[in-house]
């Protein structure tokens, strides 16, 4: 836990420039005038990071208490049983890669399991022994990113997109959500790649 936490804090910046991001965005959407004028008159750029260094991990806090660990994984791989990609470790993901040799996972492990749950423990149990591996930990902190990232922009599609559509007269609304849930898919399909290599990498150092 204190690990994962640790990999949490360094996406801290990253987290809060998509965050930054969003709120410009709609800022212009919605107050559009008042925007253009305020932006003659101060640096927004550098207001946000200046906000940033100080309120954006409360901030980013408070989102991320939003949705479970579980639910986040269920918005990246889109299963409300089984979500974490460990599930598929063995029945699926280390048969697509190259670097995992099965024979010596059966070696060690005997018959490696079919049960989604079972194959997510297992899959743990491997990556406990080689959470210290810089490999593992920068694969691990690149998934936790891009996780958080997902749960994120499903959040603003249901409080910022939603509000719009009903607030704000076509088309800029309709405009304004098409770009919030295809912000929403493109940063989804990068967390699904993340998390599978995650599990991959896994394997492949105790294959080694």
């Amino acid at each position: 836990m204190e690990k994962e936490i640790n990999l949490k804090a360094k996406n801290t910046p990253q987290l809060w420039i998509l965050l930054s991001a969003n709120i410009l965005i709609i800022l212009a959407v919605v107050f559009h005038a008042e925007f253009r004028d305020l932006q003659k008159d101060f640096d927004i750029l550098f207001i946000f990071k200046s906000l940033g260094a100080s309120i954006a991990p409360l901030i980013l806090f408070l989102l991320n208490g939003f949705v479970s660990s579980h639910q986040k994984a269920i918005l990246v791989f889109w299963k409300l049983k089984d979500p974490l990609p460990g599930s598929e470790a063995f029945s699926k993901l280390s048969r697509q890669d190259t670097r995992i040799d099965r024979k010596k996972l059966k070696q060690l492990y005997g018959i490696l399991p079919k049960k989604p749950s079972e194959q997510n423990k297992l899959w743990y149990k491997i990556y406990k022994k080689h959470v210290s591996n810089l490999i593992i930990s920068e694969s691990h902190r690149a998934f936790l990113l891009a996780r958080d990232l997902t749960s994120m922009c499903f959040l603003f599609v249901l409080f910022l997109g939603i509000p719009v559509l009903i607030i704000i007269e076509s088309p800029t609304n309709i405009s304004y959500f098409i770009y919030l849930i295809l912000q929403y898919f493109f940063v989804v399909i990068g967390a699904k790649n993340r998390g599978r290599r995650f599990v991959t990498n896994v394997l492949a150092e105790e294959t080694k």
